[in-house]
């Protein structure tokens, strides 16, 4: 015992003399990423050789050898990126993630590069194939997702679609979510025949003799029917496509999902799935303004089991490419059934309704997303705030603009001043921008999603998937922000283009600052979240029209590993 004395002296006095201290056990980290470049998204602090994670949380960001001396324990585990890249986890500033499993189920009707669609037969094809799948009878109906008229040359009718089935119901919808496209059973399930008037904020498009429905449903004559063909029948069919949607988010890097447009009883099965264990990553919960009664006991700025009911979301107009989008100047082609003059038409046609959901947010707490494409909803939205603003203040944040595809540069200007959070879709200027120099003019078609206006007014802004629009891949939309490129080659609006810098913050940190999470998430930094992604390649050094070709390897949320790409 005298000899081991003597030992632990002489150790304790050789750490003293060379300036050492035992490591403190709080300081030691479970894991330190190395070996690769590791993109903070922080100012302070751009890049870093390691990042050290413990319980969850960021340790510590900086020099390898510094984290290594401070951190590093004989239970630490090190990880070796192997030149991929570490960024922070993917926040989407708007989706529909609770549709994400129809998504990842039901018929892939997308154009290349995200499907194989070119014609009607093509549609008809898939839809035909998906009902021969065991993953038919789930719905009890036979459903597709994402065929895009501006490429087919026209919508398919129930003509089209009654070459599927006869005795099952079948739906297509439409790339924009707004439109669907279903055949003569589905019409009858539905209840809608020739005598059925148009519903508020939706039009039921009609045969040569104008009273026949042709199959084709828009908006509100579609919405509510799309999430009965896509939502299963049995609880387990509910939790599979729950799992198949989550699974889609995280390959594609989503630390933090949310469904942009919840209805009814949606609140209650996320609510549902988060208190039995079935979320792995953030999921936040927007919910439409005839579902408010929801935000009354259900509201919450904080995550149960990776769950929240976030806020409010209002619909003031359709969609773009759909041309349903509410505009102050005419369509140069108007869709059909429509005259010269045509510009498209509000979902909430009373202002002043629209007003009163807005006061209602405004002293409840709610932040709002609100639905607006066309100037002509942007003008509604301003003029429905204005008079909220002069009764509670300018509230930064309290409202986030969603789209905004043909907003005017009057209207970019007083985004600030009304406290408003912009969050647009800049791969409309690859799907459509082509489509849209022919319906709208190359003027207004070059300033789609104006984010290089919108960040020179001193906002942050917020880029999104719009999914399942189009599939969820945040790097694809990041690749469009920055080039701007249609399908043809050309650049849509070259003004408008922003750096790769800020178009990984749009969809990280500022993604964060758009649902009032900057604390906790959207960048690495110590005390922040350990929410994670591992990339092909790094997006601030790669060729810029390399960016969509990046691929996620890893996602981790809290520092645990809920996807791992198979090599």
């Amino acid at each position: 015992m005298r000899v081991l004395r003597s030992s632990l002296v002489l150790f304790g006095l050789a750490l003293l003399a060379s300036g050492c201290k035992p490591p403190n056990p709080a300081l030691l980290a479970d894991a330190i990423y190395v070996g690769g470049p590791i993109v903070t998204v922080n100012d302070k602090q751009p890049s870093a050789e390691a990042l050290a994670v413990k319980g969850g949380k960021i340790l510590a960001v900086g020099a390898r050898a510094d984290i290594e001396k401070a951190h590093r324990g004989d239970t630490t585990r090190m990880v070796d990126l192997a030149g991929k890249a570490l960024l922070p986890g993917f926040i989407d500033g708007h989706a529909h993630a609770q549709q994400f499993g129809g998504q990842a189920v039901g018929a892939n009707l997308l154009a290349p590069p995200d499907g194989s669609v070119n014609t009607i037969d093509d549609v008809v094809a898939k839809l035909e194939a998906f009902a021969a799948s065991p993953d038919a009878e789930r719905t009890g109906w036979i459903f597709g997702v994402g065929y895009d008229d501006a490429l087919l040359g026209r919508h398919p009718t129930r003509a089209d679609l009654d070459r599927v089935s006869t005795t099952v119901p079948v739906m297509a919808t439409h790339i924009s979510g707004h439109f669907a496209a279903v055949n003569t059973l589905a019409l009858k399930t539905i209840g809608y025949d020739a005598t059925t008037p148009n519903p508020e904020g939706g039009v039921i498009r009609r045969e040569a003799d104008g009273k026949t429905p042709n199959g084709v449903l828009e908006e509100l004559a579609a919405i509510p029917h799309m999430l009965v063909a896509l939502t299963p029948t049995t609880q387990e069919g509910k939790d599979y496509f729950l799992k198949r949607g989550l699974e889609l988010a995280k390959s594609f890097g989503y630390t933090t999902a949310n469904e942009g447009r919840m209805f009814g009883p949606m609140h209650a099965v996320m609510e549902d799935a988060a208190k039995r264990g079935l979320l792995d990553i953030d999921f936040i919960g927007w919910m439409d303004y005839t579902g408010r009664s929801e935000l009354d006991k259900g509201f919450s700025t904080s995550y149960s089991n990776h769950y929240r009911l976030g806020g409010l979301k209002v619909t003031l107009d359709g969609s773009p490419q759909g041309r349903t989008a509410w505009r102050t100047s005419p369509y140069l082609i108007p869709p059909d059934g429509q005259q010269a003059g045509y510009k498209g038409y509000p979902a909430i046609p009373d202002t002043k309704q629209v007003e009163a959901y807005f006061d209602e947010a405004y002293t409840k707490g709610w932040p709002v997303k609100v639905h607006t494409n066309g100037d002509a909803a942007v003008d509604q939205l301003f003029e429905a705030l204005k008079p909220v603003i002069a009764k509670h203040g300018v509230k930064p944040g309290q409202v986030m603009l969603i789209h905004g595809q043909f907003i005017r540069p009057d209207q970019v200007q007083q985004l600030k001043s009304l406290g408003i959070f912009p969050s647009m879709f800049p791969m409309h200027t690859f799907y459509w921008g082509d489509w849209y120099e022919q319906i709208v003019g190359p003027e207004q078609a070059a300033r789609i999603s104006p984010m290089r206006s919108i960040l020179n007014t001193g906002l942050h802004a917020t880029s999104h998937t719009d999914a399942p629009v189009a599939l969820p891949n945040l790097m694809q939309v990041a690749w469009a922000t920055v080039n701007r490129t249609s399908r043809s080659g050309a650049v849509i609006g070259p003004d408008e283009r922003v750096t790769p810098d800020e178009a990984m913050k749009m969809i990280t940190l500022w993604g964060a600052e758009q649902f009032g999470e900057e604390a906790t998430k959207g960048s690495l930094e110590p005390g922040k979240l350990a929410d994670m992604v591992v990339l092909s390649e790094n997006p601030l050094t790669i060729d810029p029209m390399k960016i969509n070709t990046i691929v996620v390897l890893e996602t981790l949320k809290a520092g645990k590993t809920v996807y791992k790409r198979e090599p």
